[in-house]
């Protein structure tokens, strides 16, 4: 089973956003178990970017912790703007060995012939069950897929995420599925997707409470309280 820890997201505080936060972080989460590490890089003034300079000033500092790196490309970095994002990536020097590609969002597909292009794998967002059609009509190389039910309430979340599994077995797709929750959904996302074999994430980006309630006191946290509880 893969563990992601996902360290900062768009979340604006309680969340590390320099690139030596950002490694001191992943560093800390590898040491507690994680084998894969996502992140939001950001610029000067603390704001998502993917801007190239800020992505290799991250990637630089990621790397130290020694496994597989993944960074978003999220539209709403570049406030929807389909060609800002694809001209960013373009310029990056420094790359991760993956990023998140959201099948909801305009300009996928024109994004994953840059990354493919750059070498960056991908790890592909499916939100909903028709994502997960587009997935399966799509040709798309993908690492694996990020199935991300995007809602607060831990029923809906586990039905949709079962769902969306029911979409890919039906389509006879094989790529390693990593499921994940947000906010108060996320624990049971996750207990719903660890007996049935499939990698998971966790990090402040996801959930900043552990299960019994308290707050997290950062990522590594969050990655201890995991291994604990699924291994």
């Amino acid at each position: 089973m893969v563990l992601q820890a996902c360290l900062n997201g768009d979340r604006a505080h309680g969340v590390p956003t320099s690139p030596e936060e950002l490694g001191a972080e992943a560093r800390a989460c590898v040491a507690a178990g994680a084998v894969s590490i996502h992140a939001h890089p950001r610029d000067s003034d603390g704001l998502e970017t993917l801007e190239p300079a800020p992505i290799a000033a991250a990637v630089r500092e990621l790397r130290t912790a020694g496994v597989e790196i993944s960074l978003s490309t999220g539209l709403w970095i570049t406030a929807g703007d389909v060609d800002a994002r694809l001209w960013a990536v373009r310029g990056w020097t420094e790359c991760p060995d993956l990023v998140s590609l959201n099948l909801s969002e305009e300009g996928w597909r024109e994004l994953a012939e840059v990354l493919a292009e750059k070498g960056i794998g991908i790890e592909v967002g499916v939100w909903t069950p028709a994502d997960a059609e587009t997935l399966l009509a799509s040709g798309l190389d993908v690492r694996r897929v990020l199935i991300e039910p995007k809602t607060g309430s831990s029923a809906e979340a586990v039905a949709l995420a079962g769902e969306i599994d029911g979409v890919l077995d039906d389509g006879g797709s094989t790529v390693p599925r990593l499921h994940h929750g947000a906010g108060p959904a996320t624990w049971a996302v996750l207990d719903a997707a660890v007996p049935r074999g499939h990698d998971i994430r966790i990090g402040l980006e996801d959930v900043t409470t552990l299960p019994d309630g308290r707050r997290a006191p950062d990522n590594a946290a969050l990655v201890v309280e995991t291994v604990l509880r699924y291994r």
